[in-house]
Order: C-alpha cells, then sequence, then structure tokens
C-alpha cells in the first residue's frame, strides 16, 4: 500500500490588487457562457466491483466474502448489475436518462502505483513524460476569453506533483485556483483569502479581484459535508461566471485521509458505502442546483480516478489495486444508458485485475472534441475516437 500525504499549503506571493471596472457577479454577466466541465476525482481510485455491483455473479461472492455487497441491497439497474445501495439519489437520472454509466474505463499500461497512474490521469501521455501539459491544459490552449474568475477552479485536493501540482491543469497555460474548503468560500464569500495554491496565471485572476462574490439564493438542498459544499459552490460559480470552463472537485476522506474514502485497503465497509453516498448525494443536488438555475443542458459532469481495484477482497477486509473501473456521466445533453463492459469477476492475486475495454481516453477526447468543440489532434499520443454519449 503506498499513502500519499497531502501537499503542505503553499504561501502564494503577495498580491498586487489592481481596480476592477466593477465587481466580480457584475463582470461575469458580460461574458459569454463556455458549456461547463465538472470533473469529479475519486482521489485514491475506487472499488468498481462495490459500486456497479455484478449481483448474479457467485464468483463475485466468493472472493468477496465479507464485503460484497448483499443481492437484496443493491439497485438493481441491469440482469446483471447494479448500484451500491449508497448511490440511491442518482437513480432518478438515471431513469430521466442524462447519466451514462461507462464500465471497464482506464488505461491498460497502468502500473497501478498512485504516483504513477495519477500521472497518466492528468497527462493522458502513458508514461512517456510525466512533466508535459495536462490534457485539459492542451484541449483549451487554443481558446481564450474564458473565465472572469479563473480559467478553472479546483475544490479539496487536485495533485501531489511538488514542480506544477495543477492534476489536468499542468502546465502554467491556465489560471487555477484551487481552494481547499469550500465551505469556507460559501462563508466569506472571497476568493483570495481561501486559496490553498495557484499558478502562475492564476495568481494573476487573484491579483485583480477585488469584489466579493454575490449571495446565490438557491432553494436546492446540499449535503452537510466538504463534497457537499463544494457541489454547493461549484452550482454558485456557474451562476456568477457562467464563462467559467471548468470547476475540478475531489472527493476525499472526510479527515482528509483518502484511506476514509474510496482507497479503502483495510476495512472497506467502514468507510466505502459513506464516501458513495457522500457521492450520490452530492451529485444529484449538484444536478438539481444546475436545474434550478438552467445550466444543467450547458454543464458535462464526469468522475475519473487513477485506477480501479482489484476484484479480490484482501486480507484486511479491504481492496488492493486494480485496473478497469467504471464511471459516470452526467449532464443535461448526456445520452443516458450503459457505455462499454463491466469487468468482469475473476480469482487472482488481491493485486490486479482485468484490463480496462474503454481507454479513459476516448471520454475526454469526447470531451475535447464534442463538448468544447476543440480539435483534438494532438491532443494525446495518439488519437482515439470519442464516445457516442452527447446530444447535439
Amino acid at each position: 500500500m503506498i499513502a500519499i500525504s497531502i501537499p503542505r499549503r503553499r504561501l502564494l506571493q503577495a498580491l498586487t490588487a489592481a481596480p476592477l471596472a466593477a465587481t466580480i457577479p457584475s463582470l461575469a454577466a458580460t461574458q459569454v457562457p463556455n458549456r461547463l466541465l465538472v470533473l469529479v476525482f475519486l482521489y485514491g481510485g475506487n472499488d468498481n466491483y462495490n459500486t456497479w455491483v455484478p449481483y448474479t455473479d457467485e464468483l463475485y461472492y466468493k472472493v468477496r466474502p465479507n464485503i460484497a455487497v448483499p443481492r437484496d441491497a443493491v439497485l438493481k439497474v441491469t440482469a446483471s448489475h447494479g448500484l451500491h445501495p449508497s448511490l440511491g439519489a442518482l437513480m432518478p437520472a438515471w431513469e430521466a436518462r442524462d447519466l451514462a454509466i461507462v464500465q471497464g474505463v482506464g488505461y491498460a499500461l497502468g502500473t497501478q502505483q498512485h504516483f504513477r497512474d495519477e500521472d497518466t490521469a492528468f497527462t493522458g501521455c502513458d508514461g512517456q513524460d510525466y512533466s508535459r501539459d495536462g490534457w485539459v491544459t492542451r484541449a483549451l490552449a487554443k481558446r481564450s476569453g474564458m473565465g472572469t474568475l479563473a480559467d478553472a477552479v479546483a475544490f479539496d485536493v487536485l495533485d501531489i506533483r511538488q514542480a506544477d501540482a495543477m492534476g489536468p491543469f499542468r502546465g502554467d497555460q491556465l489560471g487555477v485556483v484551487q481552494v481547499y474548503y469550500a465551505a469556507d468560500l460559501l462563508n466569506s464569500r472571497r476568493l483570495p483569502a481561501h486559496v490553498h495554491d495557484a499558478n502562475t496565471r492564476g495568481r494573476q485572476y487573484l491579483a485583480r479581484d477585488t469584489g466579493e462574490l454575490a449571495a446565490v439564493d438557491l432553494r436546492t438542498p446540499f449535503p452537510d459535508d466538504p463534497f457537499g459544499s463544494a457541489m454547493r459552490a461549484a452550482v454558485e460559480l456557474a451562476k456568477l461566471d457562467p464563462s467559467l470552463p471548468l470547476i475540478h472537485v475531489a472527493l476525499n476522506g472526510l479527515d482528509n485521509d483518502k484511506h476514509h474514502s474510496v482507497d479503502c485497503h483495510v476495512d472497506q465497509l467502514k468507510y466505502h458505502g459513506d464516501a458513495l453516498k457522500r457521492l450520490g448525494d452530492g451529485l444529484a443536488a449538484l444536478r438539481a442546483g444546475l436545474a434550478e438555475i438552467g445550466r444543467w443542458d450547458e454543464t458535462l459532469v464526469a468522475t475519473y480516478d487513477e485506477f480501479g481495484r482489484s476484484p479480490v477482497e484482501n486480507e484486511d477486509r479491504g481492496t488492493h489495486h486494480g485496473l478497469a473501473s467504471t464511471h459516470f456521466v452526467m449532464g443535461g445533453r448526456v445520452k443516458g444508458g450503459l457505455y462499454g463492459e463491466a469487468p468482469r469477476v475473476m480469482r487472482i492475486h488481491p493485486i490486479g485485475g482485468p484490463e480496462p475495454v474503454i481507454d479513459s481516453r476516448r471520454v475526454w477526447t469526447t470531451v475535447a472534441q464534442r463538448w468544447w468543440d476543440t480539435d483534438p489532434a494532438g491532443l494525446f499520443p495518439q488519437r482515439h475516437a470519442p464516445l457516442d454519449l452527447l446530444r447535439s
């Protein structure tokens, strides 16, 4: 097991305030709306098999004698698979056909080491050069006049890399601002006061900010936890700055320990269901809040992680690293349904598992080409066909 510590807070350079012609909200009102992407990072690598449960597979119950989801508890979606009961809040989105379940997704050349595979997830480079730009940076590099507040705002963990800790936004070409605790921002309404980290262009955005964020009146209730606060903050930012193209949110442990969230090597039953409930309840609130402000059709939500988990329970009633996983894509323009094939259950050493059937870069190519209308040429070392999961 490889533990990853959260990097210490970096002190930002002193910000030289430059007067604005107006407050941030009024500036945002003049911007042309962007199609918004909300990336949800399941920090530590989620367990596909207890999320998208193969409840009719006897081998699943044999290789997981202590942690398998009971058949009667599964939220049955197909004749063979269903959702963990903690994800019940997502069922209305599934029934409304604006939730896609992308099965067997990941990177075939994964190492199952957090550091290496996070780099792959952030850059999409298969270990060729992990120091290069993040895939989002490359996808948006040719665009200009993006967000008023920033080009990307991140909540909670973003990256453990010391040299350029901007996750999929590495490369210092986008203005990225990371706020660790969304609740603090919601309480104070001042973005610079709660920045955990920012890159060079992000600091330029912060330096010109002299206004408070206006309060946003929402009827939608949001969960009272860090992920729920981040979902509310995402809705408010989508309202205040419709030109903002990207928001990144990490699902972490309540105590900031990813092993108490989805990275469950030990005592998985103690933590994983709670983490999935926070994920499902938060995403459902995000969907409702964006619909309330009229931006659900302009928003695409995609979960991702560095790798999945093994199908086999380990000696500590948890799961070690694997390869293929299953993820969610949501939005008002999403063609709801199943994509790919669920990773099969197999009796193996407790580390490893079946390889993915959908390369994650097909998902990101879909985002670049069909969501942001960006030419995907050169985005990744090889071209990848987009998935047909978006309505025009």
